[in-house]
This record gives structure tokens, sequence and C-alpha cells, in this order.
């Protein structure tokens, strides 16, 4: 069999396409942020005239679509209004298969196909072929990508592969989201004193505990080296311990007192990580200063 004159200029674009779609992903904060660019970057760079982003909603057991892109020549107007209007079960159309196996799918021409609801629209707007794959986490199908030509395609094994892998970072792009907003939610909520602290003596990041504590505002915390801030009989300890910290030492446990902006002294015991990579400095702290008077007072009587 002669070689395919057609196969490198193939395999380019499918490398251009997962190159987009991971630029998008890496700079996007949000999925509905990226999902415009990702679509774009599949249709353009593998010849389908349509995409879009379907997400399951657990709660009322059906998908829904949540963004779509097309080439600017083609106009899809009544196929796109009832995609966005139409919520489907697990195991109806197209992407209700692949929501039900967790499995891509293909379908080369969806005008015959017996299981897909919009294929009466499909036929007046001139869409035929289509293939779907599945957006996972922690194996669980949480969303579908739909793509559709005006062609009638044949199954293409490689191009399901390269996208599969595609639909797989989209989902670990999705967990590693999940896992910061769960982190930032700790750490907004957090009664204890978060921060992250500069081997360069400044903080780099405060949690609302320390306005609560200290009465400084954030903007006034991370302004100054946190020296200034730390009672003056302290300042060589916390610095020794910060010294230890920039050797690339263990978890580093030690009290120390801070000024309080209205001049009370409040007393703070801290566990520290060294990141020396980073150049920073993960440290929890807890105001024990009622613990501390109440030994002071014991002590007295």
């Amino acid at each position: 069999m002669p070689p395919d004159p057609h196969a490198a200029g193939r395999a380019q674009r499918r490398l251009t396409a997962q190159y987009v779609a991971a630029r998008a992903l890496a700079e996007s904060a949000t999925l509905a942020e990226a999902a415009p660019h990702v679509l774009q970057a599949m249709c353009e760079a593998l010849d389908w005239d349509h995409g879009a982003l379907w997400s399951v909603d657990t709660g009322a057991g059906v998908m829904r679509c949540v963004h779509t892109w097309h080439l600017p020549a083609v106009s899809l107007p009544e196929f796109e209004d009832v995609s966005r209007r139409t919520a489907l079960a697990r195991g109806i159309g197209l992407r209700g298969r692949v929501w039900a196996s967790g499995e891509p799918a293909w379908v080369p021409d969806v005008v015959a196909d017996p299981n897909f609801p919009r294929a009466a629209i499909a036929k007046r707007e001139g869409l035929h072929g289509a293939f779907a794959l599945p957006i996972l986490t922690n194996h669980r199908v949480v969303g579908v990508m739909e793509f559709f030509s005006r062609e009638i395609r044949e199954p293409d094994k490689d191009l399901l592969r390269m996208l599969t892998q595609v639909g797989s970072h989209i989902g670990q792009f999705m967990e590693r989201k999940r896992g910061e907003e769960e982190l930032e939610r700790f750490f907004t909520l957090s009664l204890d004193l978060l921060c992250l602290a500069g081997f360069d003596g400044y903080f780099k990041r405060l949690n609302p505990a320390w306005e609560r504590v200290l009465g400084y505002t954030t903007e006034e915390l991370l302004a100054r080296p946190y020296l200034d801030f730390v009672h003056p009989d302290d300042r060589n300890p916390t610095t020794t311990e910060a010294n230890k910290a920039r050797e690339g030492g263990t978890v580093l446990t030690f009290e120390n007192r801070y000024i309080a902006k209205d001049g009370t002294v409040r007393w703070l015991e801290w566990n520290a990580v060294p990141l020396p990579s980073e150049q920073t400095i993960y440290c929890a702290a807890r105001d024990i200063t009622e613990r501390k008077q109440a030994k002071e007072t014991i002590a007295r009587y």
C-alpha cells in the first residue's frame, strides 16, 4: 500500500490540537474559561465544524450543554438552540451513550442513527459525522465533549485515542481545580493563622484570621517585614527559627509574641514547614494568649 501523502499533515494538526488544548487549560482559571478555546482548537485543527461541551447534573440525573463553538462559515441556529435547551438522560443520544459507557463513541452519520434525538435538525442543517469523548474525574463521567462534521466520516481510531487523552487532561484539570478550591476554602475559613512567608522576611500570603487576631489589615501586614510585628524580645529567637527553615530543616515548632495594632501582646504557637525550592515557609500559628495568661494566674497563687 502506498504511503498516505496526507498522513504527516494530519499528525501535525493533531499535535497542534493537543498543544492548544493543553495551553488553554494551563492558562485558564476555570473550565468555563478554557472550554471555548479547547473546542475551537479541536474543530480548527481536526476539520470538525461544530463542538459542544456537556456537563453532568448529578442532582437532576441529566446532562446539559454549557458551551458550543462552530466554524465562522457554519450556521447552526436550530441545532445549537435545541442543544442548549435540552437536557438528556443517561444513555440517550451520542453524549448520553458516552456518559453511560465512560468510553468515546463515533457515529459515521447521526442522521441515520436511531438513538440521536436531534437527527431531524442535524439533517436540516447539514450535520452528519460525529464523535464524543468522556471527561472523567476519579473514573466518573462528569462531562462529555462532542464534535460534528458536515461530512459522513468513518471512525478514526488514532484520532479517538488522541482525543481520549484530551478528555483525560480536562478531567485532571477539573480535579486539580476542585482541590485548589477546597484548599482555598480551608485557608479562608480556618480559625488558625495561616501564612506563606518568604525567605526574604516578608509575608507572601495570609488568611483572614490574621486581621482578626492582630487588628492590622492584610495590606499592612504584607507591606512590612514580619519581624516588625514580632515582640522585640522575640525577634532574635524568631530569626533563628527562620534561619533553620532556610537551611532546609523539617517541621519547626516554636512560640513567640506578636504586638497587635492596639498595642496588646498575643502569644502564638507555630508549626512551620520550609519549602526551599519555592523560597517559602508554610506556617500555621495558633493564638495561645489565653492559655498563657491562665498559666500565669495559676503560678501567682
